[in-house]
């Protein structure tokens, strides 16, 4: 599974044909094979357009490698990415077999390695003994697990997370945290995953990244990134208002 490199990645957005919006300033940073790299910052400091960069679902200037190799010019469907918004976007009419098999089907893949692909990762989520029922039936967790699982069947080397949790309750967000950090470790992607929750990205990350007006303010392990005194995570902290 590819280590990430975004170089100089730089991004701007025109509003109203005039007015022009940077929502990412030369944005430089590395994210770590085969772990989950945790993305944090302040509302408009880029998070969300860095995945959608990564994921070739925005233009930008700058480039992406993955394990060296330039994937500016591949479009989303050949990059290799899953993504994870925070909407479950379940299909309601479907069981949650069909739900985590329906881009296999979609690809035209044999119906035998379906049923193979959909059982192993619903074995590794936890979700086999649930696969006949609708998503109704399920609780928030499990929605999330089956959006996860939808994700991963496609068996996808980088998969990215936009505030996966931010719908559920804050003890099912608790709950939940350790299960998707070890479910994502047994699977093996790499992952850049955005979240506001600081207590979260501390818990999750392998490398902690804090976004600030575009740029990676400060970046490490997550304990040396809480504990620093840089003023975009002081922010965060609470210390600076």
């Amino acid at each position: 599974m590819p280590t990430i490199t975004v170089k100089d990645l730089t991004v701007t957005f025109i509003e109203n044909k005039t007015q022009t919006t940077l929502a990412l300033n030369g944005l430089d940073a590395e994210f770590l094979s085969e772990k989950i790299n945790c993305v944090i910052g302040a509302s408009g400091s880029g998070k969300t357009t860095l995945l959608k960069c990564v994921a070739g679902l925005c233009n930008y200037d700058g480039e992406i490698a993955f394990d060296g190799a330039s994937v500016d010019r591949l479009a989303p469907k050949d990059r290799g990415v899953a993504l994870v918004s925070q909407e479950f976007a379940l299909y309601p009419h479907m069981t949650v077999f069909d739900n985590i098999a329906f881009p296999l089907k979609v690809a035209g893949c044999p119906r035998a390695e379906i049923i193979g692909r959909v059982n192993e990762i619903a074995d590794i989520l936890d979700l086999k003994y649930c696969l006949t029922r609708k998503p109704r039936h399920l609780s928030g967790g499990q929605q999330q697990r089956v959006a996860l699982a939808r994700a991963l069947v496609k068996r996808p080397s980088v998969c990215l997370f936009d505030e996966p949790m931010s719908n559920l309750d804050a003890q099912m967000r608790f709950n939940e945290r350790r299960f998707l950090r070890d479910s994502i470790k047994k699977y093996g992607c790499t992952a850049i995953y955005v979240t506001h929750d600081i207590p979260e990205a501390t818990a999750l990350a392998d490398k902690l990244f804090v976004l600030d007006n575009g740029k990676v303010a400060v970046c490490g392990a997550p304990q040396d990134v809480f504990t620093s005194d840089n003023p975009a995570m002081a922010a965060l902290r609470g210390e600076i208002k």
